[in-house]
């Protein structure tokens, strides 16, 4: 794949534009990750926030309600894990619990334990357990690039 850059004072926004001849697996891969740059709605205490999908290190579903967890703060968001898989999957989200999506970007180091437990070391300090249940999709998708 060819990669060109310019810079242009001229225009008025930033732009990338992709062009290829088929949709193969590597361009699928960067829309998937252009994608990310997309933004959803949190809201905290404090504020409603605009947040950068790239951001998220993880979801997780607390009282029927889910929150995005970011490096430092955590914010409420109106989509269901499910709706939020089915939008953004293809991005590197990826179920590893009933109520827990996680980044994949977001994953500094897995390390195993005793019983198959998997523990997922995220860039922001926090771990995660790997239900076992969903050890098989998480390591495909692992392998993927962030795909299922």
């Amino acid at each position: 794949m060819e990669i060109n850059y310019y810079e242009d004072p001229a225009i008025p926004n930033n732009r990338v534009d992709i062009y290829y001849r088929e949709q193969d697996e590597e361009i699928q891969s960067l829309m998937a990750y252009l994608d990310t740059a997309q933004n959803i709605l949190g809201r905290n205490a404090r504020e409603t926030k605009r947040i950068p999908l790239r951001d998220i290190c993880y979801l997780e579903v607390v009282d029927r309600h889910c929150f995005a967890y970011l490096d430092n703060e955590v914010f409420q968001i109106t989509h269901t894990l499910k709706s939020f898989l089915e939008k953004y999957q293809p991005g590197g989200f990826v179920q590893i619990g009933k109520s827990l999506v996680v980044n994949l970007r977001k994953i500094d180091r897995i390390k195993p334990d005793l019983n198959m437990k998997m523990y997922l070391l995220l860039e922001n300090g926090e771990t995660l357990i790997l239900n076992r249940a969903y050890k098989k999709d998480f390591m495909e998708c692992l392998k993927k690039g962030g795909k299922n």
